[in-house]
């Protein structure tokens, strides 16, 4: 192995050991109780590791948000092209959020929420290049061409719907002191919603 890519392969392993060390302390004290210096420490690295790899805290955050979009395109790759696109929306919906209460979890999901509320650093929810809305964007201009989805409805103010609907199952489920599953929130959120806007 050649001197640069050891260093390439140290860089990384210091990113990722960066990165799980600050999203556990922002699940476990908030993301603004958490500091970069407390972030170093725990992680036993530099600020100047930090900041070569993440130019503030909440790219922290955008760095997961990275990860969750590959294993969404993963999924919507594995739809068969002759599938119903309202079936694929109905198993993406649930295949992500299972993905979310299984590898982000409440508690981060939480920290994510708020920490958007309060700071305008956080624009992945709304960032439309992301893969979520690219895919999402897609599946609901197929159901349309399909004749699946009412065509009087503008892909825009759809995309707006469905978005809305996974933020509000995500926002609930985060308040539900009970084990109910964020799946379960969800489903008949979105069934409801494709039943309504299907022809």
């Amino acid at each position: 192995m050649t001197k640069l890519a050891k260093k390439q392969l140290r860089g990384e392993k210091t990113k990722k050991k960066i990165l799980e060390v600050a999203l556990k302390l922002f699940a476990e004290k908030g993301f603004n109780k958490v500091t970069v210096d407390a972030i170093v420490k725990k992680s036993n690295t530099s600020k100047g590791s930090f900041y070569q790899h993440f130019r503030t805290k909440s790219d922290v955050f955008l760095e997961r948000f990275k990860e969750v979009d590959t294993f969404y395109l993963e999924v919507y790759k594995s739809f068969p092209p002759n599938m119903d696109p309202i079936e694929k929306l109905s198993i993406f919906t649930q295949k992500l959020m299972r993905f979310l209460e299984d590898e982000m979890g409440k508690d981060l999901m939480k920290v994510i929420y708020s920490a958007a509320l309060e700071s305008d650093e956080h624009t992945y929810f709304l960032e439309s290049n992301r893969y979520l809305f690219k895919i999402l964007r897609g599946l609901l201009e197929e159901a349309i061409e399909k004749d699946r989805i009412d065509p009087a409805f503008s892909i825009d103010d759809l995309l707006t719907m469905v978005t809305q609907a996974y933020m509000g199952a995500i926002y609930h489920w985060g308040l539900q002191t009970t084990d109910r599953s964020l799946e379960s929130f969800s489903i008949p959120l979105m069934q409801t919603l494709l039943k309504g806007v299907s022809k």
